[in-house]
């Protein structure tokens, strides 16, 4: 019997050096992190926390391919389900990146 290695799945493409994206125990992150590329998407990220949502793979991989991903089933401090158009956009003034909300009229 051999024992084959891990196929690592790679998500998309890194929006800042390129390369891929992969799934990490706390987060999607890039694959050149090792040589300093700081990109990533928290699985428990605070934002979508505070609207009763984890990142999903699912997620991840239709914002790296589109820009943008629809989300379902967000919760309002209200206790109201909605939905909306989200991107993970970089900060101006630093390297970090942040959920920004869209939406649809």
């Amino acid at each position: 019997m051999s024992r084959e290695k891990k196929q690592i799945e790679v998500l998309g493409n890194c929006p800042v050096c390129g390369s891929g994206i992969i799934e990490g125990q706390k987060g999607f992150g890039c694959s050149n992190w090792k040589i300093g590329c700081k990109f990533v998407i928290w699985k428990n990220d605070k934002f979508l926390a505070s609207m009763k949502k984890k990142t999903s793979k699912t997620m991840v991989k239709t914002l790296l391919k589109n820009g943008v991903v629809t989300v379902k089933g967000l919760t309002s401090k209200k206790g109201n389900k909605f939905d909306a158009n989200m991107r993970y956009e970089k900060n101006a003034d630093n390297e970090f990146f942040n959920w920004k909300m869209e939406f649809t009229k």
